[in-house]
C-alpha cells in the first residue's frame, strides 16, 4: 500500500495552498488527487496552458427532468490549482476524483468550492463567541492566516476540520455521502498498489471522513462516473472569472471574501498583504473624491497597528485593517452592520467610504483563456453571425446602431442581437424598438459595447446549443418548464421566439397556449397574457407576419374564455383584485385593437349588460362591465352613460362597495370621467352624505380606484368638484392629499373623529 497523505483545505485560501505547495515538494508523491470533477482529468491538458487567473471550470446539464449549472472557480491562491501545478512540476499522476457536476448530489449547487452554509455550524459559532470574534472569515483569519510553520498550520487545520466535522449539527448530507464514497474509492484504487506517496487536496469538511474510509476499503478497479440520462444535454468547459464574481461580498458562496487581498497575501505573503491592501483603498476613497485627511490616515494604521497587538496577531490581517479604517474615518452613526461581520452581498445603506474600501480589497482582475484553450461550438458560431452582420463589438469604442424590421437584412440583424438577448449575453442592449403595440415605429436602436464577460457567457450559454438559435430555442424552452406552462409566461415566451425568428417553436408555444386558455380556472391569470398577445399581434400585423393567423387564434381562445370567466365570478361582497381590472382591461383591448379577428363584439356586449346590473357580481366587476361598456361606446351618448354610472353608484349603497365599484368603473373608463360633471357630482354628493364611520370605512377602497388617475386627470376631477361647489378659484394644489398609503389616511382621519368626540364630551367644542 502507498502512504497516504490527505491534506483537507478551505477553498480559496492561500495558507491552505501553500500548505499543499510544500506538502507536494515534500514527499513528491507518485500520483496527486483533487477534488474536483472526474470527467475533466483526461483533459487537465488544458487546465496546464498559459491561462490568466481567475478561471473556472464551467459544467451544464440540460435534460426534460431537470438542467442547471454549476462552477468550480481556480485563482492563483486555490488549494486545488496550486496542486494541479505543483503535481504537475513533480512528475504525478494528477488526478480529479469528485463527481462530476451534472451528477444528482450537486443539483442546487452553483459553485462547487463553497461553504454551502457551514460557517453557520454550532462549532464555529461557539468558537467565535470564546475569541470575541465575529464571523467565520475573521476566525479563519485569525487561526489560519497568520505567518506560522508549515508543521503547525497541518496541526491546527487537522484539529480543526476534525472538530468541525464531528460538531453536533454538521450538516452532513445525502449529497456529502455519495460524493465521499465515490472519492474513497478513487483514494482507495491509487494506494492499492506500493507506486509511491499518494496526495489527496480536498475540502476539509471532507477529510476526516475520507481518512476513515479509506483505512480499510479495497478497491482495485477505477471507479466510473456515473452515466447522464438519455439525450440529455452535458459537458465541461473552461471559461474566464473575474475576482467581482468571486468575492462573497457580491454573493459568491465561497468561504473568501475579498480576492485581492487575499491574492496579496498569496503574492507577498501575510507581512506585507495588509500595508499593500491598507495602500490600495486609500487609493481607491481618494479616486473617488471622497474626504481622506492624513490625519485620518495617521488615524487609521495606529488604530489597526493597536488591534494587532490587541487580538494578538503578528501580521496585519484583513479585519484588523477594515476595522482600522471604519474606525478612523467613519463620523456617522452606522445603519447597518459592518459588512465584514456578516456574510453575503453588501447591505443598502452601507457607508459609501466602506463600499470604496471594499471595491478595492475586491479587485478588478478578470481571467484570460490561453488562445488554444478548446471552446465549444456556440462561441465561434456567435462570433461568425456578428462578423457577417457587421455587430462585433470593439473594445473602448461603443456604439449604437439603428436596425430597420422591413429590410430583410435588418429583420436577420434584429434576430441574431434578439437571440444574444435571450441568452443574457452582455454588450448587446435595446434601446427602442416596436417591443409594445402602440409604438408606430418599425425600427429598433441597439447599442454595443464590448465586454469582457461576454466570452464566459457565451461559454456557459452553451449549455443550451451549439448555435444562437438552437440555444435561444432551448433556453425559451427552459422558461416554459420553470414555470410549469403558466399562461403568461408561454404568451411572453411565444413573443420572444417570434423576436427571434424561431417560428417552429412559436407554433408549438402557440398551440400549447391555447390548450392552456381552454383550462385556466382564473381570470386574473389571462390579463397579462391576453395583453401581451394583442400587442404581438398588432406588431405582426403591421409588419404582415405570416404568424399573425396564428397569434389571432390564441387571442381568440383566450377572449372566449375570459368571457365565460368574468360571467361565472360571483360574491356580492367580494373584493376585485387589480390583477382581475387589468384582465378585463385585456379584454376590451382585445375587441379595440385586435383588428380582424372573430371577438363577437356582440357577445362581450351582452355579457357586460347582464354584469353591470347583476346584483350577485362583485361591485368591482359590475363597476368594470360599466366602464367597458362606456369605453366601447356601448351608450347612445355620453349623458346615457353617465345615467348609468349614477345609477349604479347610487345602488352601492355600502361604503366598501362603492370604492370596489369605482375603482372598476375607473379602471376602464377613466378618460371618459374626467369630462362626465355629472358623474363626478354625484360622487361628491354620497361621499359628502356618508357618516363618519362610513367615509373611513371607504377610505382604502376609494384611495385604490382613484389610483388609476394620474396627477394631472386627478387636479381635473378636482376642479369639477370645486366648480360644482361654486368654489373655482380656489388652488387645487392645496386640495391634493399628501402622498401616503390608506392605512396611514385612514388612522388619522380616526384619530380627528375621537379628538371631536373629546371636544364635545368636555365641553371644548366651538
Amino acid at each position: 500500500m502507498s502512504e497516504l497523505r490527505i491534506v483537507g483545505v478551505r477553498h480559496h485560501s492561500p495558507a491552505c495552498a501553500r500548505l499543499v505547495r510544500d506538502t507536494i515538494r515534500e514527499l513528491r508523491p507518485a500520483r496527486v488527487l483533487i477534488e474536483g470533477p472526474a470527467d475533466m482529468t483526461e483533459r487537465l491538458g488544458e487546465l496546464l496552458l498559459q491561462h490568466q487567473l481567475p478561471i473556472a471550470i464551467f459544467s451544464y446539464y440540460q435534460h426534460e427532468e431537470r438542467s442547471y449549472a454549476s462552477w468550480s472557480p481556480l485563482c492563483d491562491y486555490s488549494p486545488e490549482w496550486v496542486a494541479i501545478r505543483e503535481g504537475e512540476a513533480a512528475g504525478a499522476e494528477v488526478r480529479f476524483i469528485d463527481l462530476p457536476a451534472w451528477t444528482h448530489a450537486f443539483v442546487g449547487v452553483k459553485n462547487r468550492y463553497s461553504d454551502r452554509g457551514r460557517e453557520r455550524l454550532d462549532y464555529v459559532a461557539s468558537l467565535c463567541r470564546k475569541l470575541g470574534i465575529d464571523g467565520l472569515d475573521a476566525l479563519w483569519d485569525h487561526l489560519f492566516e497568520q505567518p506560522m510553520e508549515t508543521a503547525d498550520l497541518r496541526r491546527r487545520l487537522e484539529a480543526y476540520f476534525e472538530a468541525l466535522r464531528s460538531a453536533e449539527g454538521g450538516p452532513v448530507t445525502e449529497a456529502d455521502a455519495v460524493r465521499e464514497s465515490f472519492m474513497a474509492r478513487h483514494i482507495a484504487y491509487a494506494t492499492h498498489e506500493d507506486a509511491g506517496p499518494v496526495v489527496v487536496i480536498c475540502g476539509g469538511f471532507h477529510a476526516p471522513a475520507l481518512a476513515e474510509m479509506c483505512a480499510d476499503l479495497q478497491v482495485d478497479t477505477a471507479p466510473a462516473s456515473p452515466a447522464p440520462a438519455s439525450g440529455a444535454r452535458h459537458g465541461s468547459y473552461l471559461v474566464p472569472y473575474s475576482f467581482h464574481r468571486l468575492d462573497a461580498f457580491t454573493g459568491y458562496e465561497a468561504g473568501m471574501p475579498s480576492p485581492a487581498y487575499y491574492q496579496a497575501l498569496w503574492d507577498r505573503g501575510p507581512q506585507e498583504a495588509g500595508e499593500r491592501m491598507l495602500e490600495a483603498a486609500v487609493r481607491q476613497v481618494r479616486a473617488k473624491n471622497q474626504p481622506l485627511s492624513a490625519a485620518d490616515l495617521i488615524a487609521a494604521e495606529a488604530m489597526t497597528r493597536g488591534l494587532m497587538r490587541l487580538r494578538g496577531h503578528e501580521a496585519m490581517s484583513r479585519v484588523d485593517m477594515l476595522d482600522g479604517l471604519a474606525s478612523a474615518v467613519l463620523k456617522d452613526p452606522l445603519e447597518v452592520p459592518l459588512p465584514w461581520t456578516e456574510r453575503g452581498p453588501l447591505r443598502g445603506g452601507t457607508d459609501p467610504v466602506l463600499v470604496l474600501v471594499l471595491a478595492a480589497l475586491s479587485g478588478k482582475r478578470h481571467g484570460q483563456l490561453a488562445p488554444e484553450t478548446p471552446r465549444p461550438p456556440l462561441v465561434e458560431h456567435a462570433r461568425a453571425q456578428l462578423e457577417l452582420h457587421g455587430l462585433t463589438p470593439i473594445e473602448g469604442e461603443p456604439r449604437e446602431i439603428s436596425v430597420k424590421l422591413t429590410d430583410a437584412a435588418g429583420l436577420a440583424c434584429s434576430r441574431v442581437l434578439h437571440r444574444l438577448r435571450v441568452l443574457a449575453i452582455p454588450g448587446y442592449t435595446r434601446l427602442r424598438g416596436p417591443k409594445r403595440a402602440t409604438d408606430g415605429e418599425l425600427d429598433e436602436a441597439w447599442h454595443l459595447a464590448w465586454s469582457l464577460d461576454a466570452e464566459s457567457a457565451l461559454v456557459e450559454a452553451s449549455a443550451f446549443g451549439a448555435t444562437l438559435s438552437a440555444a435561444a430555442a432551448a433556453r425559451l424552452e427552459q422558461s416554459v418548464r420553470e414555470s410549469n406552462a403558466n399562461l403568461e409566461v408561454l404568451s411572453h415566451v411565444l413573443g420572444e421566439a417570434l423576436f427571434v425568428g424561431l417560428p417552429t417553436l412559436a407554433k408549438q408555444f402557440m398551440d400549447e397556449a391555447r390548450r392552456q386558455a381552454r383550462l385556466e380556472p382564473h381570470l386574473d391569470r389571462l390579463g397579462g397574457a391576453l395583453s401581451l398577445l394583442t400587442e404581438l399581434y398588432r406588431h405582426d400585423h403591421l409588419l404582415g407576419s405570416a404568424n399573425s393567423p396564428e397569434v389571432g387564434e390564441v387571442i381568440e381562445e383566450i377572449f372566449a374564455r375570459g368571457l365565460w370567466l368574468f360571467e361565472g365570478r360571483n360574491g356580492p361582497s367580494a373584493s376585485t383584485t387589480p390583477e382581475e381590472l387589468r384582465a378585463v382591461i385585456a379584454l376590451r383591448d382585445a375587441e379595440r385593437y385586435a383588428a380582424g379577428l372573430d371577438l363577437d363584439p356582440e357577445a362581450a356586449r351582452a355579457v357586460m349588460e347582464r354584469r353591470a346590473v347583476d346584483p350577485d357580481a362583485p361591485p368591482g366587476l359590475r363597476g368594470a362591465a360599466l366602464g367597458y361598456l362606456w369605453s366601447t361606446e356601448a351608450f347612445e351618448d355620453e349623458d346615457e352613460a353617465q345615467e348609468h354610472a349614477v345609477r349604479a353608484l347610487r345602488g352601492a349603497s355600502q361604503p366598501t362597495r362603492m370604492g370596489e365599484l369605482l375603482a372598476g368603473l375607473f379602471a376602464l373608463a377613466r378618460e371618459a370621467v374626467v369630462s362626465a360633471p355629472a358623474l363626478v357630482s354625484a360622487i361628491d354628493e354620497l361621499l359628502t352624505a356618508q357618516a363618519n364611520e362610513d367615509f373611513l370605512t371607504a377610505v382604502p377602497s376609494l384611495r385604490l380606484a382613484f389610483g388609476w388617475f394620474p396627477p394631472r386627470e386627478r387636479d381635473a376631477i378636482a376642479s369639477m368638484v370645486l366648480a360644482a361647489r361654486g368654489t373655482p378659484e380656489l388652488d387645487v394644489a392645496r386640495l391634493r392629499a399628501p402622498a401616503t398609503d390608506a392605512e396611514t389616511v385612514g388612522r388619522a382621519l380616526a384619530l380627528e373623529k375621537h379628538v371631536s368626540e373629546l371636544e364635545q364630551r368636555f365641553g371644548l367644542a366651538p
